[in-house]
């Protein structure tokens, strides 16, 4: 009983943060762009669908629109300045200290 109680609250968790996320994702944009104004180019159009907990981690998956392959985003380096930048605007805007996360994008 105690186990599934953890789930359902870690299910509305992840539905709030995600929630406030899209929310707020014109100010992650603007602090990827500060890194690599290609990729906030590219993620304009993007937008996080899910946040799944993984071995401590975060997993945070971005859904993007069908880019070219010369257009492309390029793994792992994008993934990584995303999720910096997700751990950045979570502890400006509100101190939150995030554990590691990793990003995920999906078409």
């Amino acid at each position: 009983m105690e186990q599934k109680q953890q789930h359902v609250h870690y299910d509305e968790f992840s539905e709030q943060f995600v929630s406030i996320l899209v929310e707020q994702w014109p100010d992650v944009l603007f602090i990827i762009n500060r890194q690599s104004p290609r990729l906030a180019g590219l993620l304009r159009t993007g937008l996080p669908t899910n946040l799944k907990r993984l071995n401590g981690a975060w997993r945070i998956q971005v859904m993007t629109k069908r880019l070219s392959q010369r257009a492309g985003l390029q793994s792992p380096r994008d993934n990584e300045i995303v999720a910096q930048a997700i751990r950045l605007w979570a502890h400006t805007a509100a101190q939150l200290r995030l554990p590691r996360i990793s990003v995920e994008f999906t078409v």
